[in-house]
């Protein structure tokens, strides 16, 4: 598959997975606050759909309590998506924002 398709499909998931994800996690809302998938990667065979996501409260967490939902969320997404081969949805937990967190306190330390 073109890159341009890849895109396109990976813009379509996140949308698809993001209304997915607040529809099984409706009950966890006081536990994340607010979550955000910051990243959407389908692999070039279409084997695996990454899902990066992060959460305002108990990042540790977000990503194994989204995989316990995961068969409904696959589910709904396989019957949404019209393609031949569907790819197999992974979560993975998203520390940018902790990463840049650390670097701007070591900047901090420095320049004191």
């Amino acid at each position: 598959m073109n890159k341009d398709r890849i895109k396109k499909l990976e813009s379509l998931s996140r949308e698809i997975v993001s209304n997915l994800i607040f529809e099984e996690l409706e009950d966890s809302e006081n536990i994340f606050w607010i979550i955000t998938i910051t990243d959407v990667v389908i692999s070039p065979d279409l084997s695996y759909l990454d899902i990066w996501v992060s959460a305002f409260k108990n990042n540790e967490i977000l990503a194994k309590t989204i995989a316990t939902h995961n068969n409904a969320i696959q589910a709904k997404y396989n019957r949404a998506i019209a393609i031949r081969k569907l790819p197999k949805i992974r979560y993975r937990y998203d520390n940018k924002w902790e990463i840049g967190q650390q670097v701007c306190e070591a900047i901090n330390k420095v320049t004191k």
